[in-house]
């Protein structure tokens, strides 16, 4: 086996490969050995329950339309919730249809379900989403987004699947719309498309959509090879994009998406090849990759969230299976189980906004048969210093466990937040002080106005404001790591925070200071300041819970555990203020956020609390 990125290759010899290898689905098709197998898995059957009652009711029944009103909405207000619940309804109604089809060997009712939902998710005019799309219309069936990709993914994955007993003229029109608007598109187009050069998720997520498509469908292997070698092209600068430790600055809810995909195609690829070609291979950063979502999953299914991730949640523990499965890779195989004890207790979410086929398909090939053995998961220590992040976990002398993460990193950040030494505190698995991470997501969070949004600027964080003055985004408003001390009964983590301010708060100098007791049970923040301009200086911490003030300190209460908040030295607790934001489903959230300040700003050198139980 050969790693495609890394080894020189000419689009001849890669058609050869192509040729010599054995045609096959890059899935088990409808009728494989696999479906009977996961027919047969309990938890699958009780899974099963719920997915027919829902793929019932929608048999027959033509799904929610996707109107020009919809496709509109975005560039008339700047919405994207109401187009993207009718978007992907559609795809996750096809996917009950075409799972049902799947696990009840073939059913006329399912594939004549499938059928239909197949023809009108095809029929839609443009597959990419309106906020990616410069048109008033909100349409452009050319433009290779997200979306689009993934939805060219989808049609190529539902031949693979039911090709056997699909009309041939709706899989001759699905495969002629694929060589058109995404092969020949990328083949032709590949400088004008921004994501092929960029080392976030949309560079893999829709290289994925496209060279995944090709790998199951397209006849013509000259193309193919092409189409493979610009691959070998852009997918570097993807990888390029994490730190040599594998972190993400997106945080892990963009990096089980965009290295999610590019895990898959890694597989398409691989299957396609007969094990010749690989994304994998040999290749110790990938390695490190693979392992970050699961070091930064905290106590009972929460994440470390900076940035525009959410706060809780569980990773996809398919993807996980077959991370730790390829790799070998004991922590992710032993996630993974973790993962489908807790799908297999609270179910599969129906509604998710990616519980589409693609989803169930690999969820239910990797559900083992045996869910009853007790999970255990290492939770390790680890400072991330190419983006500055630090991660640690303790328990305390009553058996409390402690989650903690803080960051320094820059304000030029994918999904940036001004948020410089902002930090997060979890125990026993309940979030205290919290990160908001991401907000409903509108043009103008994702444009111009971003940093009015609470959940971008420096007032939604547990940050100083100085002098009046927030963090300012750009690359040069960057934290600088002085001290990062990782032991087994304490963590000491110092960051100059002094260049994230911009010059009219002025202040020559700002350092914060965390100190993590494990044994003892407290974290102790420090913020030590020079002031040029002594008329303000405020530090924060955010919660989300109601707040008790008694002799001047605060206190949270959650989960049978009270948090106090306890100024030392010359800081005061300065009162609680109330704010409101926009969840990623658009319902408001409300937010506290506890200020501290020193007793006389000019004659003082640093605000400092401790977080410790009661």
């Amino acid at each position: 086996m050969r790693n495609l990125l890394k080894i020189n290759l000419t689009a001849e010899e890669i058609q050869e490969i192509l040729t010599s290898s054995p045609s096959q689905a890059l899935i088990p098709p409808l009728g494989a050995e696999a479906w009977t197998q996961a027919a047969e898995n309990p938890t699958i059957q009780k899974w099963m329950g719920t997915v027919r009652l829902l793929a019932e009711k929608e048999a027959g029944r033509e799904m929610p339309a996707l109107t020009d009103d919809l496709y509109r909405e975005f560039y008339a207000t700047g919405g994207r919730l109401n187009f993207e619940a009718v978007y992907f309804e559609r795809r996750r109604a096809l996917g009950r249809a075409a799972i049902c089809a799947l696990i009840d060997h073939g059913n006329e009712k399912w594939i004549e379900s499938l059928r239909c939902k197949l023809e009108e998710v095809f029929s839609e005019y443009s597959w990419a989403a309106p906020g990616h799309v410069n048109s008033p219309s909100g349409k452009d069936p050319s433009n290779i987004d997200l979306f689009a990709a993934e939805t060219a993914n989808l049609m190529a994955e539902i031949i693979d699947l039911f090709g056997a007993v699909l009309p041939g003229d709706l899989i001759a029109k699905i495969y002629w719309r694929l060589r058109g608007q995404f092969f020949d598109n990328y083949i032709h187009r590949h400088e004008d498309f921004w994501w092929a050069k960029a080392p976030n998720n949309w560079n893999a997520v829709c290289h994925q959509g496209v060279v995944g498509a090709a790998l199951a469908v397209e006849p013509d292997l000259p193309l193919v090879s092409r189409m493979l070698l610009l691959a070998k092209k852009y997918l570097p600068l993807f990888l390029r994009g994490f730190g040599a430790d594998g972190a993400c600055s997106e945080g892990p809810g963009y990096w089980q998406y965009g290295f999610g995909a590019f895990a898959l195609l890694n597989a398409q690829l691989e299957t396609r090849t007969g094990g010749e070609l690989s994304l994998f291979e040999g290749d110790a950063h990938v390695r490190e990759i693979a392992k970050y979502g699961m070091r930064v999953s905290l106590a009972n299914f929460h994440f470390v969230n900076f940035s525009d991730s959410p706060r809780a949640g569980a990773l996809n523990p398919a993807l996980l299976h077959y991370l730790g499965t390829r790799l070998d890779d004991a922590g992710c195989r032993a996630h993974a189980y973790r993962g489908y004890q807790r799908l297999a207790q609270t179910g599969i979410n129906m509604q998710g906004q990616r519980t589409d086929l693609g989803y169930l398909i690999n969820v239910f090939l990797y559900t083992p048969l045996d869910l009853s053995r007790e999970a255990s998961v290492e939770m390790e220590d680890v400072h991330f210093r190419d983006v500055s992040v630090l991660v640690a976990h303790g328990r305390d002398g009553r058996g409390h466990l402690w989650d903690f993460a803080a960051k320094g990193g820059n304000n030029a950040e994918h999904h940036n937040h001004n948020d410089c030494g902002s930090y997060i505190l979890n125990i026993d698995g309940f979030p205290l002080v919290i990160e908001i991470g991401a907000p409903e997501y509108t043009k103008d969070y994702l444009r111009e106005k971003r940093y009015q949004f609470l959940a971008a600027r420096t007032q939604g964080h547990s940050l100083p404001i100085i002098n009046g003055f927030e963090q300012a985004a750009g690359p040069n408003y960057a934290a600088k790591i002085l001290r990062s001390e990782l032991d087994e009964d304490h963590v000491e983590f110092s960051i100059d925070l002094t260049a994230c301010y911009p010059p009219e708060a002025h202040c020559s100098e700002i350092v914060r200071n965390f100190y993590f007791d494990k044994q003892n049970g407290y974290i102790r923040v420090r913020d030590f300041y020079e002031l040029i301009q002594c008329e303000s200086f405020e530090s924060a911490v955010i919660v989300d819970q109601d707040i008790t003030v008694s002799e001047g300190v605060a206190s949270i209460t959650l989960g049978g555990l009270t948090l106090n908040i306890r100024p030392f030295g010359e800081t005061v607790f300065a009162g609680v203020e109330d704010h409101e934001y926009r969840d990623p489903s658009g319902v408001f959230r409300k937010l506290k956020r506890v200020i501290l300040k020193p007793a006389r700003v000019d004659q003082q050198k640093f605000v400092g609390y401790d977080l410790v139980l009661a």
